[in-house]
């Protein structure tokens, strides 16, 4: 029983650490963004995104644990209102669509950018994967979770350990846009996550689990971030590149360095499976009568290989604005809001 208990876990751990991490921190781009050009303010940001994270993603597992939501659609309704809380999941479902449609674009760079091939490659091969693990439902999900994650972990702190950190400096200006920067990296990240988090929560039997799985992943969280920026501050140059922890894993060798490239494609596959997972809950507790569980994965996947044609570049710079103004209000009322009682 207590074996069951510390691998489920462990599972749920994972899961919260690889859908908020996906390939933009895999890539170091989203670290470099958030923190490192704030320098010594982005430490301390990095931080303050871990444990914000931490605190409102385990906060809102329970909550939907305890009033047993189907989806993210219920847990904003019940936070929101009917009204409201419908018009911001429509926002976000779409949103969220079209950011899944980027995770196959931007395996489609990886495959051309990185080792030369054709990019509808890369997009083939993460839908097929992902096909594969979306209709294994929630163990698909844990399951993809618990091999890429601690791969990732590996990668993060044997590149730490081979680059140590670079010289700390508070720059003159930046005080106040670190913090911007921390919270929008947290609320972007966590409130994409939560549309997997949350039917996640609901079908696990055990609270103990969901609260133990959180706290540790967000710690996990917090010290991967942490790494991530400390390998990466007072690198000349650095952030010149498209995939700045790829640069840092150069020096490992060539087998390392393809080795990491397979972790960033795991971190897409991750979040396509994870988003696809908790897309399909959304769209079928709306409209149950039209879209069984499979048609409406099938539904979504054909929607974002569609969506993953536009290209990874214009994609993001269209979406990521949009959604972190919407993530930004939304991860602000989840401070205020109180759990509900649990279930006698």
């Amino acid at each position: 029983m207590v074996k069951r208990k510390v691998m489920g876990i462990l599972q749920v751990a994972a899961t919260f650490v690889g859908t908020v991490v996906g390939a933009g921190f895999a890539s170091g781009r989203e670290i470099i963004q958030f923190f490192t050009q704030y320098h010594a303010f982005g430490t301390i940001g990095a931080v303050f995104s871990g444990l914000i994270m931490t605190w409102i993603g385990t906060k809102m597992m329970v909550y939907a644990k305890r009033m047993n939501a189907y989806s993210f659609n219920e847990l904003l309704i019940r936070m929101l209102g009917e009204q409201v809380g419908s018009i911001i999941q429509a926002l976000l479902f779409f949103i969220t669509l079209g950011m899944t449609g980027v995770m196959l674009a931007g395996a489609g760079a990886l495959f051309g950018e990185q080792l030369g091939l054709n990019r509808q490659l890369g997009s083939l091969l993460v839908l097929l994967i992902g096909i594969f693990f979306v209709f294994k439902g929630l163990r698909g999900l844990l399951f993809i979770n618990s091999l890429v994650v601690p791969l990732l972990l590996f990668f993060v702190v044997l590149t730490f350990w081979t680059n140590q950190a670079g010289p700390q400096t508070f720059p003159e200006s930046g005080q106040i846009r670190w913090m911007l920067a921390a919270f929008n990296y947290a609320a972007y990240n966590l409130s994409m996550a939560l549309i997997v988090l949350v039917p996640m929560a609901r079908d696990i039997d055990d609270e103990q689990v969901i609260l133990g799985g959180g706290i540790l992943g967000g710690a996990m969280l917090g010290g991967l971030l942490l790494l991530a920026h400390l390998m990466m501050i007072g690198r000349p140059g650095i952030d010149l590149f498209e995939m700045p922890m790829a640069e840092m894993v150069r020096p490992l060798g060539l087998v390392m360095n393809y080795a990491f490239i397979a972790v960033i494609f795991g971190e897409i596959l991750t979040t396509f499976v994870g988003n696809i997972f908790g897309l399909t809950r959304q769209l079928h507790s709306v409209f149950p009568k039209f879209f069984s569980i499979r048609l409406a994965m099938l539904a979504l996947i054909l929607c974002t290989f569609v969506i993953g044609q536009f290209g990874y570049g214009s994609l993001i710079a269209t979406l990521y604005p949009l959604y972190g103004a919407l993530c930004s209000a939304l991860f602000l009322y989840m401070f205020f809001v109180r759990l509900p009682r649990r279930p006698q």
